[in-house]
């Protein structure tokens, strides 16, 4: 059971957006299993997505694999899409922008059953073959604004079996 002394300290530090910490740089580099990664994107999806079943798989070189299948239309096999992270976000205001390498033939057709751009949440969009994804907004609709002004950097990675998160707080 956690000490409600300690939590009450955190929570005046973070309401405080941690004043008096002033000055403290803290640097992570956090190391995200496939199967934990999994976990998190399967518990961001909201159950009235469009995709069900989906899967992230990193990749060696930033790369990532992407396998999902249309809710609506179950008879379609899933879609595998390889996505390259083409650019790091620079926080606060540039977001990340990955690039789809491979859409299969079968996306047209997935098109014609769902339209991508309008069932992305807010924070990722979608032009021609990339992915923006802005870290902003998603931590924002999270709940985590105070986080923001302390981000000086992100960077994401990936190796086969893992992504990893190399983060840069400052106080």
């Amino acid at each position: 059971m956690p000490n409600p002394r300690f939590a009450r300290i955190l929570e005046q530090l973070r309401a405080s957006r941690f004043a008096e910490l002033h000055g403290a740089r803290v640097s992570a580099s956090i190391p995200v299993p496939e199967r934990l990664l999994n976990e998190l994107v399967t518990a961001a999806i909201p159950p009235e997505a469009p995709v069900a079943d989906v899967s992230v798989h990193p990749k060696a070189g930033n790369r990532l694999t992407v396998r999902a299948r249309l809710a609506r239309a179950e008879f379609l096999p899933p879609i595998t899409l390889t996505i390259e992270i083409e650019r790091q976000p620079e926080m606060p205001d540039s977001p990340m922008v990955l690039r789809i390498l491979s859409l299969p033939g079968l996306m047209s057709l997935a098109g014609a059953a769902i339209s991508l751009t309008s069932v992305l949440p807010p924070g990722i969009r979608m032009e021609n073959q990339r992915v923006f994804v802005d870290l902003r907004v998603l931590l924002q609709r999270q709940g985590y604004d105070e986080l923001l002004a302390l981000i000086e950097s992100v960077r994401i990675t990936t190796e086969e079996g893992k992504l990893t998160a190399d983060v840069v707080l400052r106080a």
